[in-house]
């Protein structure tokens, strides 16, 4: 039997940058959904789970702070990462113990792979 998909659910505002980083983690056999609207987490269904919820740095606070909560209501288990500009940047205290990093690609890659687990291969992730 096939093991369950690892997914992932990006939000942000920069229509480009969700795709490039769909791609990357696409090819690395996640199932990558992206979002710019916080409306259309309440669209997705609660199964198969999400397993990760991205939240782009373009994203206000208020609005990271709705996104949390609302997939933390769907998912029970979702784990939640925020990736932030500069290193100065402080989010609010409302985001809790959400992970963060700086937005790099290397350091997305690490930190999912160390938050959700390693996806394996996928038709994605094949050079032709």
């Amino acid at each position: 039997m096939k093991p369950p998909q690892i997914s992932i659910v990006m939000l942000g505002r920069d229509t480009h940058l969700l795709e490039t980083r769909k791609w990357v983690l696409q090819s690395l056999g996640y199932r990558v959904l992206t979002m710019s609207r916080l409306a259309e987490l309440d669209g997705l269904a609660p199964t198969p789970p999400v397993n990760l919820v991205v939240l782009c740095h373009t994203l206000s606070t208020k609005e990271r702070a709705d996104a949390i909560a609302r997939a933390s209501k769907r998912w029970k288990d979702v784990k939640k990462l925020l990736l932030l500009r500069d290193s100065s940047t402080t989010p609010s205290a409302v985001l809790g113990q959400v992970e963060r990093i700086l937005d790099a690609p290397a350091g997305l890659l690490n930190k999912v792979t160390e938050l959700i687990g390693y996806a394996g291969s996928s038709s994605f992730s094949h050079t032709y």
